[in-house]
């Protein structure tokens, strides 16, 4: 990234109080990872005021960016300063107005309650293979912080830019769509996931449907099963033409590890490294995108080739990822749950062969109705289940007949580990819960223990 000094003024509508740097190559809001000329642009929050660490980059910066309140500490310093209203704001302003000269770039905004990152990581994995030039959101730079710095993080070059974006408050996704500008749209999946601060099912489906609010007016939408349905019933369907899987485009069969695709007279095969019903449902929608994307590019690649990238696939770490230890195999799908995906997980175990066990945490933020939405959770064909969590022990009543523990939280279980001979020889062991129950440390111990067992 390169924006001039008047770009920077320009874009965040800011005053240039002591010089103007010609140019900087980044804007930096971490004093850990900053780069010498890049701008640095002070956030702030309830717990922290980056103005404060200015200090620490100022003799690298090619300028710094704050507020009013803020650079008043900073008369002292040399260094090009940006005077603008709000940090914040202004991050998604010049996200917005470098988006805006990436004319070769198609920008592809990608949301859901699940499988937003596993359908960018395949659709990351697809391009690549088919020789596009790709830019893609890492690690979970989602958010109204995430989403401007992957933006600004694209080369003018990039084919394609994948960016995920994710919200918890009422307006986020709204601002996210202003920022982004999308040319496609893809919304994968609909559930209660953080409907404790969006108001429900109907409130999270008129929330996601904001990020079409600034579609390309020659843009697409592609909408993953089930979600045309719930953006009609909150009057959320853009005006711009809408791909749903509903319609099956690219339809698919999966007999157990082996998927089918078919498109029109197209028809390709592969072995997915799990007998899981929703990567190949999230693999359909991928190839979905990826043939529109041919078209508009004047490409030809074919769903065989499609379906030999996909062949190659492999999850995100903490997302259904294997790990496969020499007396036992662990799946690790602990960043992240909601109802949609934690039914989707279980299912998944339940089609495996040989001893099962699910250790599962909480699922968080799912407002008032969080106790029901967890007790209708199905345990079938799974041999033990070791329960973490208020919500979760819900499962022990509703399933007498489960080989069942329960744990009141991921310290108590790592507890119980220590002293027991668990799992047992050739178990496959599932782990998933929200992020927040720490179910990620006791895949650490696992993998730990595993190593350990020769």
């Amino acid at each position: 990234m390169r924006l001039t000094g008047e770009d920077l003024a320009a874009a965040s509508l800011g005053e240039w109080l002591n010089d103007m740097p010609e140019s900087v190559q980044g804007i930096g809001t971490d004093t850990r990872k900053f780069k010498i000329g890049e701008a640095f642009l002070a956030l702030r929050g309830p717990s922290f005021d980056g103005h404060e660490h200015a200090f620490q980059v100022a003799d690298k910066a090619a300028a710094l960016i704050g507020d009013q309140q803020g650079v008043l500490h900073w008369q002292a310093l040399t260094t090009p300063t940006l005077q603008v209203q709000d940090t914040l704001q202004s991050l998604g302003d010049i996200a917005a107005f470098y988006r805006s000269r990436l004319l070769n770039t198609k920008v592809i905004a990608i949301t859901g309650s699940y499988g937003k990152t596993t359908v960018r990581s395949m659709l990351e994995v697809v391009f690549a293979y088919v020789g596009l030039q790709v830019a893609a959101t890492q690690a979970n730079f989602n958010n109204l912080i995430g989403v401007p710095q992957t933006l600004l993080g694209i080369d003018m070059q990039a084919d394609v830019a994948l960016i995920e974006c994710g919200i918890s408050e009422q307006g986020e996704m709204a601002r996210l769509s202003e920022i982004v500008q999308p040319d496609m749209a893809i919304v994968t999946g609909l559930s209660q996931a953080h409907g404790e601060g969006l108001g429900g099912l109907q409130g999270i489906a008129k929330e996601k449907a904001a990020l079409m609010t600034h579609l390309s007016s020659h843009g697409w939408a592609v909408l993953g099963q089930g979600v045309a349905q719930q953006f009609a019933q909150v009057g959320g369907l853009p005006e711009q033409p809408t791909i749903s899987m509903d319609d099956g485009e690219v339809t698919w069969q999966l007999m157990g590890r082996e998927l089918h695709l078919q498109y029109k007279e197209q028809q390709t095969s592969l072995n997915l490294l799990l007998p899981a019903k929703h990567w190949a449902e999230d693999m359909a929608l991928t190839a979905t995108v990826a043939l529109k994307i041919a078209d508009e590019l004047g490409r030809d690649w074919s769903l065989a080739e499609i379906g030999e990238a996909l062949a190659s696939w492999q999850p995100v770490e903490g997302r259904l990822a294997i790990h496969t230890l020499p007396h036992f195999t662990l799946i690790d799908d602990a960043y992240n749950a909601n109802p949609a995906s934690m039914q989707a997980a279980l299912d998944t175990l339940a089609n495996l062969e040989g001893h099962r066990i699910a250790m599962l945490g909480d699922m968080l933020e799912l407002g008032d109705e969080a106790s029901a939405i967890h007790a209708k959770l199905k345990l079938h064909n799974i041999d033990e289940v070791l329960l973490v969590g208020g919500l979760m022990a819900g499962l022990q009543t509703t399933n007498p007949e489960r080989n069942i523990r329960t744990f009141s939280d991921a310290q108590a279980l790592q507890t119980w580990l220590e002293s027991h001979d668990f799992p047992a020889q050739a178990s496959t062991v599932l782990v998933k819960s929200s992020h927040g129950t720490g179910l990620h440390q006791v895949v650490k111990q696992l993998q730990q223990r595993g190593q350990d067992v020769i």
